[in-house]
């Protein structure tokens, strides 16, 4: 069993973007209320419209900031990786002589 990861990090960043996109294009805001109108229904409906507004709006932050942890992970993945095969690439490469 082999416990390699592979990662194919072009297609990790375009999924991410394509996320992020998704969520800042999310538009959260609810339209007003019609004024003049006193029904309860419409009442309770504007009520649960803010509700949603503030549980899109924190959805849309915490994607957001999902999305960009993601990213970072990536990076630093993609930087370990390049470190990793220099020093095997250096290692392969066998005895150097030392200059004096």
């Amino acid at each position: 069993m082999s416990t390699e990861v592979k990662i194919v990090y072009a297609d990790v960043e375009n999924k991410v973007g394509d996320i992020t996109n998704a969520a800042e294009l999310l538009n959260p805001k609810v339209e007003p209320p019609i004024p003049g109108n006193t029904l309860d229904v419409v009442s309770k409906l504007t009520e649960l419209s803010m509700k949603l507004e503030t549980l899109l709006t924190n959805y849309q932050r915490v994607l957001l900031a999902n999305t960009e942890m993601t990213t970072n992970s990536v990076i630093f993945m993609r930087e370990s990786d390049d470190k990793v095969a220099s020093a095997m690439q250096e290692t392969l490469a066998g005895p150097r002589k030392v200059s004096q």
